[in-house]
């Protein structure tokens, strides 16, 4: 079964969903119930069976797209580091989901604005903040970013320098020209094994899911609070992202390593059950 949510004018780019096409005629009912409600206006009670549906892990759901409906739903109550968690843990399982890409796009935008209008405030924590913000662009992309994408490019890069280096040995006309394809073969070649490198050792990541989470200088409520972070921010998880002593994970913003609170920053990957 195929469902399609829409979000209406206040954000174009956040289009479609799906409540999932392998449902037990149980599942189907309840999924059936939480697209209802969406369709009504009842935001909380559509999230709150979407959450039930991830919970249950029946393990015949189409967990993407459930997690896709769910950032829908927690995105029409206000949740956007909610929405974008879900939304994100929708493009882990299903990478080429141009809808789930579209909602994050817009839900980003949507951050973008509250980091201007802090430093328009004068907020006090401004600058690490924007700097948090301005550098999550191209690690998002890189994270989203199919592994494939790299790979054909390069085979292709690979294999045009190849050629030419062939054609350099075997004959001499147009030696100017192969030179110069040679050339910018090597160079692109280059460029994709990197990127293919980094997208393949990139950090797994967490969101901010709660306004204003503390990013302190140890795993404690007692220590120092570097900066407050707005929902919906990126964070890498430092080592195996996995909660330390006092329910705090050890986390990477910036290039600065600091420690933010287990409930409000939830890794992307699942661990077991689905986080909320």
């Amino acid at each position: 079964m195929r469902r399609r949510h829409l979000l209406g004018a206040l954000a174009l780019a956040i289009g479609s969903g799906h409540a999932g096409n392998a449902l037990s005629q149980e599942g189907f009912e309840t999924a059936a119930a939480a697209a209802r409600s969406y369709d009504d206006g009842d935001y909380e009670a559509s999230a709150a069976t979407y959450r039930q549906l991830l919970d249950e892990d029946s393990g015949n759901l189409d967990r993407a797209a459930l997690h896709y409906n769910l950032g829908n739903a927690e995105y029409r109550t206000g949740r956007l580091g909610h929405a974008m968690l879900h939304w994100e843990r929708s493009l882990a399982i299903r990478p080429g989901d141009t809808d789930a890409r579209a909602n994050v796009a817009l839900a980003r935008s949507v951050l973008d604005r509250r980091l201007t209008d802090a430093a328009a405030s004068g907020d006090p924590d401004t600058f690490l903040v924007e700097l948090l913000g301005s550098m999550q662009g191209f690690p998002v992309w890189l994270r989203q970013t199919p592994p494939t994408r790299f790979a054909w490019p390069l085979s292709a890069f690979v294999l045009l320098a190849g050629v030419c280096w062939t054609l350099l040995t075997v004959r001499r006309g147009r030696r100017g020209l192969l030179l110069t394809v040679l050339g910018l073969s090597l160079v692109a070649t280059t460029t994709c094994g990197i990127l293919l490198r980094l997208r393949l050792t990139v950090s797994p990541v967490a969101v901010v899911v709660q306004p204003g989470a503390a990013l302190r200088s140890g795993p404690g409520h007692s220590f120092p609070q570097l900066a407050a972070l707005p929902e919906g921010l990126y964070l890498e998880l430092d080592g195996e992202g996995g909660v330390a002593q006092d329910g705090f994970r050890r986390v990477v913003a910036a290039g600065i390593v600091g420690y933010a609170d287990g409930e409000s920053v939830v890794p992307v990957v699942e661990r077991g059950q689905a986080s909320r």
